[in-house]
C-alpha cells in the first residue's frame, strides 16, 4: 500500500509540514499576492566519472516575496521525489540536495515549489559513469570483451470483485510473470497503474531458472476500474519493454442503508527507525501512517509526540483513492541530549481511532584518530626508486560496535567498511617513482553517517631518487585493492573485483626499444597468459590483472618478468571472505599447465555450416579433490559452455580435454584468437590460438 501511493504521500507531507510550522492561507485582501522565482538550477559535477559510489549536488536559488515560508520538494527523472521541506523564505534563498549513485546512470532533477505558491524550475541534467567491471562473478574476464546483456520480457494477469464492499476495504491482487533469456541475470521492473502511475522500482536475480513470478496489489473501497502492467527497466531508468496491460473492475453492490463513515489509521513507521553515529549534527525522523476512510469524508487527527508536543491536521478525501499517508516530521537539533522518541496519530474526527506509538533510537558514536604517520621508509627518503611508501592511521572508535566506512585519500582508494568497536590500525602501501613530497589523510563516517566525512590530520612524505643502476629491470611489490559495485557482502549477487598491480622499471643500462614479457602468478599454482610491455627509454610502466570472484579464497600473487632476463617481484596477499564462508586451502591436486592448444580445421573455406573442435592439454600436481572446470573464451566475445574434467586417484595427471559441440554458421569476418581457462580448482590459461571462416 505504501509504494501504491508515493505521491499521495508527499502531498500529504506538504500538508503535515504546514500544519506542524504554522503556515496558514491569509484572507485575499489582507495582502498581495507573494512572487517566487527559481533561478541557476544546477547539478554539480554535471558529468560525474571515476570508481563508485559517486556524489552529484543539486542546487538552485528561490526568492520569494510576500510570504514568510517557503515549502519545497525535489522531483527526478526516475519518477521518485524528495521529502519535503521548509525554509525560512527570503531575497535569495539556496536550496541543495546531495545524491550518491551506486552504479552508472543519468537523469535530471528540478525544484517543486508547493507554496506560497506553485511552481516548477527548469531540470538539471546530470550523468554518472562508473569504471566498467567483468559482469561474470567468478571469472577472470579479458580487458575488451563485453558479455552481451540478457532481455527480458513480462506477462501479467488482473483480478475482478463484484458484491457488497467490505468495511475499511479489500484487495485485488495481480501476478506478473518476469523472463530473461538468459541466466545469471539481474532484471529491474516496476508496476504501473493506469489510475495512480508508477510504482516503485524493484530488482530481480534471475540463478536458476529463467522464469520468476512478482504479485502486486491494490486496495479498494468504492467501485472503480482500470489497468496494471510491468515495466522493464535499463540500469539508467529508461523503458526497455512493456508487459500486456491487466484490466482490473470492482463493481460495489448498493447498500438500502449507507454506513457511516469508518476512519482507521494502520501501518505506522518511522524512518530512520534507529541511527548510530556522529551527534554533532542535526538529524531528522519522519513518522508515517496509512489513514483508511469507508467513503469520501473530511478527516481531522493529530500527531502527539513523546516530548508532548501535539501536530493537529485535517484532509479532505474524494475520489475513488480513499487511503492517504499521514507524515509527522520531527528535528532534533542535538542528538547527544536524547537517546529516541516516540509517536503516535489518533483520528479525532469521524469516530476515533490511533495507532499504537512507534520510536526512534538514538547512539551517539564518536571517532578519534592516532599514530597518523608515514611507517616506511624512513623520513625524509634518500636512495633507489621506485620506492613503497607506507602510511599508517590508527582510529579509536568510542559508542561501538558500529560499521565504519574509510577510504584513504591520496593515493585514492575506494570505500570499504567493517564492523568497529574499540581501536583499528589502517595501512595504505604505494609506489613512489621520483623524486616528490606529498600528504595523505584517511577519511572515515559511520554507516548511519555516510557522506558526513571525519579526516585525520593530513600525513606528509618526502622521496629523493638517486639514480638508477644501469642495466636493471625492477619489479616492485604487487598490491593489490578490491572493490564492490554496492557496500556489503562478497555474494553471486555483489560479487567482488580484484585488482593486481606492479610496476616495472627499465633503466638507462638497458638498449632501447625494449620489449618486457611477463606473466602473473599466485602461490596455489595459478598463471595468467604472457603479456608485454614496450619500452621506448628508461621509465616506469604500470602492469595491473583484473578479475571478479564470489569465491572465498586467500593467496599471493605477484608479477614475474620472464624477459630479456628474468625477475620476481615480491608478492602482494589479499584474503576474500564470501557468502559468509572463509576461505579454506586447498591441500589436494592443482592444475600446474595448460598446454597444446588447437582448433581444427583451423582455416575453413567452403559450405557452411561447419563443425569445429578444440582441444588443449591439463596437467595437475596430484589427484583433485573437485573437479577441473574450465571453458574456452574468444576476442569475438563468444565462449564455450563450462565443462569439467576429474583427475582421480590412481588416474593419470594429464588429460586431453575436447569441445565438440561447435557449429559455426557464419563467416568469422577474419581470425578469431581464443584461450582455454582454467577457473577450479585454481586459474590458469593456455597460450592463445586462432581459426577462421570462410562461407562460399
Amino acid at each position: 500500500m505504501r509504494k501504491n501511493l508515493w505521491w499521495r504521500r508527499a502531498l500529504a507531507a506538504a500538508a503535515a509540514l504546514c500544519l506542524s510550522t504554522g503556515v496558514f492561507a491569509a484572507p485575499a485582501n489582507a495582502a498581495a499576492a507573494p512572487t517566487v522565482r527559481i533561478a541557476a538550477v544546477k547539478a554539480s559535477p554535471v558529468r560525474n566519472g571515476g570508481q563508485c559510489p559517486a556524489s552529484t549536488v543539486f542546487s538552485a536559488t528561490v526568492t520569494v516575496k510576500g510570504a514568510a515560508r517557503l515549502t519545497y520538494r525535489w522531483i527526478r527523472s526516475d519518477g521518485s521525489k524528495s521529502v519535503v521541506k521548509s525554509v525560512r523564505a527570503g531575497a535569495r534563498v539556496t536550496l541543495r540536495e546531495r545524491r550518491s549513485f551506486s552504479g552508472s546512470t543519468r537523469g535530471w532533477q528540478a525544484v517543486q515549489v508547493l507554496s506560497p505558491k506553485k511552481l516548477l524550475s527548469k531540470r538539471a541534467h546530470f550523468s554518472v559513469s562508473c569504471e566498467a567491471a567483468p559482469r561474470d562473478g567468478s571469472l577472470s574476464e579479458v580487458p575488451g570483451q563485453a558479455r552481451p546483456a540478457p532481455t527480458a520480457s513480462a506477462e501479467v494477469t488482473g483480478d475482478g470483485y463484484s458484491g457488497t464492499c467490505p468495511a475499511g476495504g479489500g484487495t485485488l491482487r495481480f501476478t506478473g510473470t518476469i523472463k530473461v533469456s538468459r541466466v545469471p541475470a539481474a532484471v529491474s521492473y516496476r508496476w504501473v497503474d493506469s489510475d495512480g502511475g508508477a510504482l516503485g522500482i524493484e530488482r530481480l536475480w534471475f540463478s536458476g531458472s529463467a522464469t520468476r513470478t512478482v504479485t502486486s496489489g491494490r486496495a479498494y473501497l468504492t467501485s472503480q476500474s482500470g489497468t496494471r502492467w510491468i515495466e522493464i527497466l535499463s540500469p539508467d531508468g529508461r523503458v526497455l519493454s512493456t508487459s500486456n496491460r491487466a484490466p482490473y473492475r470492482v463493481t460495489c453492490a448498493a447498500d438500502p442503508t449507507p454506513p457511516p463513515v469508518v476512519a482507521k489509521v494502520t501501518n505506522p513507521w518511522v524512518t530512520p527507525a534507529g541511527y548510530q553515529g556522529s551527534c554533532t549534527r542535526p538529524l531528522q525522523f519522519t513518522f508515517h501512517a496509512t489513514l483508511e476512510v469507508s467513503k469520501p469524508a473530511k478527516v481531522t487527527y493529530r500527531w502527539t509526540r513523546s516530548d508532548g508536543t501535539t501536530v493537529p491536521g485535517a484532509i479532505e478525501i474524494t475520489g475513488n483513492d480513499l487511503t492517504r499517508d499521514l507524515t509527522l516530521t520531527w528535528p532534533v537539533a542535538d542528538p547527544a541530549r536524547t537517546s529516541g522518541g516516540s509517536a503516535w496519530v489518533e483520528v479525532t474526527s469521524p469516530g476515533h481511532a490511533r495507532t499504537q506509538p512507534v520510536k526512534f533510537t538514538i547512539a551517539c558514536v564518536d571517532i578519534s584518530f592516532s599514530e597518523t604517520r608515514v611507517a616506511s621508509p624512513a623520513q625524509p627518503y634518500t636512495g633507489a626508486c621506485p620506492v613503497t611508501v607506507r602510511t599508517t592511521a590508527t582510529i579509536t572508535v568510542t559508542g561501538g560496535p558500529v560499521l565504519v566506512w574509510h577510504y584513504w585519500r591520496y593515493p585514492g582508494t575506494s570505500v570499504t567498511s567493517e564492523r568497529i568497536s574499540g581501536s583499528r590500525t589502517y595501512t595504505r602501501d604505494w609506489v613512489e617513482n621520483g623524486t616528490t613530497t606529498g600528504s595523505t589523510a584517511l577519511g572515515v563516517a559511520t554507516g548511519d553517517d555516510y557522506g558526513h566525512w571525519k579526516e585525520s590530520a593530513p600525513i606528509t612524505w618526502s622521496v629523493t631518487c638517486r639514480a638508477d643502476e644501469p642495466g636493471q629491470v625492477t619489479v616492485s611489490k604487487a598490491a593489490v585493492t578490491t572493490w564492490s559495485g554496492e557496500p556489503g557482502a562478497c555474494t553471486t549477487a555483489n560479487p567482488y573485483q580484484l585488482t593486481a598491480a606492479a610496476m616495472v622499471t627499465a633503466t638507462k643500462g638497458l638498449t632501447y626499444p625494449l620489449t618486457v614479457t611477463y606473466r602473473w602468478r599466485w602461490d596455489d599454482g595459478g598463471f595468467w597468459q604472457e603479456e608485454k610491455l614496450q619500452f621506448t627509454e628508461p621509465g616506469t610502466r604500470r602492469a595491473t590483472h583484473t578479475w571478479r570472484t564470489s569465491r572465498s579464497h586467500a593467496a599471493k600473487v605477484w608479477l614475474d618478468v620472464t624477459g630479456p632476463a628474468k625477475v620476481q617481484g615480491e608478492p602482494g596477499e589479499y584474503s576474500l571472505t564470501c557468502n559468509g564462508k572463509p576461505p579454506t586451502p586447498n591441500t589436494a591436486g592443482k592444475v600446474v599447465s595448460v598446454t597444446n592448444p588447437a582448433i581444427t580445421p583451423s582455416s575453413h573455406t567452403g559450405a557452411c555450416p561447419v563443425d569445429l573442435k578444440a582441444t588443449a592439454t591439463i596437467t595437475v600436481s596430484a589427484p583433485t579433490s573437485v573437479p577441473v572446470e574450465y571453458a574456452w573464451r574468444f576476442d569475438n566475445n563468444t565462449s564455450s559452455p563450462t565443462q569439467q574434467i576429474t583427475f582421480p586417484e590412481g588416474g593419470p595427471l594429464t588429460r586431453t580435454v575436447e569441445w565438440k559441440d561447435w557449429r559455426a554458421i557464419a563467416s568469422t569476418g577474419g581470425r578469431v584468437t581464443g584461450y582455454l581457462q582454467v577457473v577450479t580448482p585454481n586459474t590458469a590459461v593456455s597460450e592463445p590460438v586462432s581459426y577462421s571462416v570462410t562461407c562460399g
